[in-house]
């Protein structure tokens, strides 16, 4: 809820309901974990893997802020790397309520523990096709381990 108000993407419509984004038209977040070597690897392979595809790829540090983001429409999607329980717990309920989806790099629904995430906003239906797209352009790149 945001002002007392439920809160969807603005392009979740009726009409638009069965209406997937494409990874071309798709404004994403890299989170840019820089305290380590390995994640600042991983993250770094990502910029270069998907800036090309994107519409706009955004680095903002807060997990839950960016979450709160996706859940709105406001990005449609965000991909980080060795997040703590604390980081997400906040944005876990916001974008799950807005009928987002939080996956692990498995491509199965992330639960509090899980370190490494993609998470998309509503695309209006079940298939969660950003967050397939978006994890088979990591797996690609290397960008999974680290």
């Amino acid at each position: 809820y945001l002002n007392g108000k439920r809160i969807h993407p603005s392009r979740v419509t009726d009409e638009a309901a069965e209406t997937e984004i494409s990874l071309d038209q798709a404004l994403v977040n890299v989170g840019f974990p820089v305290y380590s070597e390995g994640t600042l690897r991983v993250s770094s392979r990502a910029v270069t893997a998907l800036a090309t595809k994107v519409r706009g790829l955004r680095m903002i540090a807060s997990a839950s802020q960016v979450m709160s983001w996706v859940a709105q429409g406001k990005f449609n999607a965000y991909v980080s790397w060795d997040l703590n329980a604390w980081d997400i717990a906040a944005g876990m309920v916001i974008v799950e309520e807005s009928g987002g989806f939080i996956s692990n790099f498995k491509g199965k629904r992330a639960s509090i523990s899980t370190r490494d995430m993609i998470i998309t906003s509503n695309e209006g239906t079940s298939n969660h096709s950003l967050s397939k797209i978006i994890l088979q352009v990591l797996t690609e790149n290397d960008c999974l381990e680290y």
